[in-house]
Parts: C-alpha cells; structure tokens; sequence
C-alpha cells in the first residue's frame, strides 16, 4: 500500500516491540472527525484517518486494533426510550459539524480502506462506547482502551491515559481524583468501577444526563461527588451510598442509571450491574419503587423486532 507516495510494504516491520497479543480499542469517532475537519477531499481524511490509527498503535504498541463508530441511525442500546429527568443527547440538535464528517465516518468503515493492522465496526445496534467496553471485558488483559471519552474510564481492564501517556488500570473497585483544565475549571476523574457511581450524581453534559438534581438539598459537581464518595472504599457501600442519596431526592435512578451504564456484554444492562451488588433493605424497597414508575417507552413493534433480531 502506498500512502504520500511511500509504499508500506517495502518499510519493514514499523511496530517491533509492540506487546504481544494487545488490541488497541479505538473511538473512532474522534480521529475520524479530525480527518474530516481539515481537508477538502474524502479521500484525503481517509488517508489522515489511517495515519492517526497508526500512530495510536504505535504509541500504545499495540498488535492490532478493534476501531468502533456509531452509526447515524444506531438505536444505541434503547437509550431514546428512556423517559429520564432530560431527554438523551437532546442538546446535540443544530451543532455545527464538519461537511465532510459523516462521508468519511462511511468511507473509513468500508474493508476496502481499513489497513492490516485494523479492523472497524460500525455499531448499529449500541453505541460505539458500548461495544469498547463490551471487547475490554472480552479481551481483558489483551484489550487496551483508547477514548477521548470519561466515560470508558469505568473499565476495570487496561486504559491508555492520553495525558500521562501510559496505561492505566483501575485496581479493585477503582479511584478517583480532581484535577483541574489550563483555565481553572475542576474535573473529576478516575478509573475502574468507581467512576461510574459519582457520574450518577453529576450526570453528563455531553450527552445531556442530568444525573441526581440534588444532592440533599445542592446540586452535586466535582468537587461534591469526590467529597461525598472518595472516602468510601467498598463498592457495595457506593453503590447504596448513591441509592439513598437518589432516594432522599425522591428521585427514580433506573433512568439515569441505565442511560450512563456501558454494557460489559451483549446481554448486559444497569440492573444487571445493581443485582450483582449488595443492596440495603431500604435501598432495595426504594429500588421496588423505581420499578413501578413509568420510565420508558415501548418501542414500536418493528423497532422491537429488529432489536430483537440483529446481534452486535
């Protein structure tokens, strides 16, 4: 293959010393909307796509990669019959996008322009952030995440932290952290499970997740969900920690939950993850509670029926 003019196959092996058997698990979505944003040509983001793929796996000396992108019609896992506190994504109508983006969302998907040491999966079912971390827990130790997004922050399983440059794993249960951008604003961050709990209480702007309203009386930023959760250890005592803090608020978690929960494998869901847990009698009657409120839709029956039928 030839790229600028160079011609691949006669460079010899550019990843000696990569780490045997390690996928790099790739958001295709970033690289792929920097492609698009600069060049004139589809042909040209293609080829800038490739390059930045291949300079994630060198990086991370990875073997191969596993890149996912969402497509534009995904029903992405059932989230928009969700009835939560705000509706899913419904901040994202009217944003400006790249001319070129979803044209080279679709050329890179096609195996005529994927490279050898990759594959890609448009994701029609999820969304891309759920089969990352559906290939991390398969792939485990072998697997390697590489996101522009907090959220595959929760995987248990090896992470590349593009600040430091190095692979993060979340020990145990996980941790978490404050740090703060060049202009001064707080973040929370952190790794492993633990992450996904204080994200319940912040909820998430980017994909317009409300999270809890109130945390006892205050809305719940960084700096409130670390305080409120940093100290605790255990994943049992977050997990009802954050339950009766939704239950205090006379607020129902399934929605908000299930909308921030990435699924571990094809059959996964929130309350899957909560079953698996040990939960207090009381947070277990507020969990009855949550059950009998309406917070979905039913989808219409031939949505059902390819939801049903088309395995990811």
């Amino acid at each position: 293959m030839i790229i600028k003019g160079v011609n691949l196959n006669v460079l010899g092996d550019q990843f000696h010393g990569f780490v045997q058997g390690r996928t790099l698990i790739v958001d295709a979505d970033g690289p792929a909307y920097v492609a698009a944003a600069t060049v004139k040509t589809v042909g040209t983001a293609v080829r800038r796509f490739q390059q930045a793929i291949l300079t994630q796996m060198f990086l991370t000396k990875a073997e191969r990669a596993e890149l996912h992108l969402t497509s534009s019609t995904s029903h992405k896992a059932g989230r928009f019959n969700i009835l939560a506190t705000k509706p899913y994504q419904g901040n994202r109508d009217g944003q400006a996008k790249p001319a070129l983006l979803e044209a080279t969302r679709q050329a890179v998907a096609q195996p005529c322009n994927w490279l050898p040491e990759y594959e890609v999966v448009m994701n029609h079912i999820v969304e891309a952030d759920d089969a990352m971390m559906t290939s991390s827990y398969r792939l485990k130790e072998h697997g390697l995440i590489w996101s522009g997004d907090k959220d595959l922050r929760n995987t248990p399983h090896p992470y590349w932290d593009q600040k430091l440059g190095k692979v993060i794993q979340g020990h145990g249960f996980g941790s978490l952290y404050l740090e703060y951008t060049p202009a001064g604003a707080m973040k929370l961050l952190g790794y492993g499970l633990k992450f996904f709990w204080p994200q319940c209480l912040m909820g998430d702007t980017a994909d317009n997740i409300a999270g809890l309203t109130r945390l006892d009386g205050k809305l719940c930023g960084p700096a409130g969900a670390y305080a409120f959760l940093h100290p605790i250890e255990g994943e049992n005592e977050c997990a009802n920690a954050v339950l009766a803090a939704y239950a205090r608020n006379k607020q129902n978690i399934l929605p908000e939950g299930w909308l921030l929960w990435l699924l571990r494998h094809e059959k996964d869901t929130f309350w899957n993850y909560l079953t698996e847990l040990q939960i207090t009698p009381d947070n277990q009657a507020y969990l009855a509670w949550c059950c009998s409120q309406q917070w979905f839709r039913v989808p219409e029956p031939k949505q059902q029926e390819v939801f049903d039928d088309v395995e990811y």
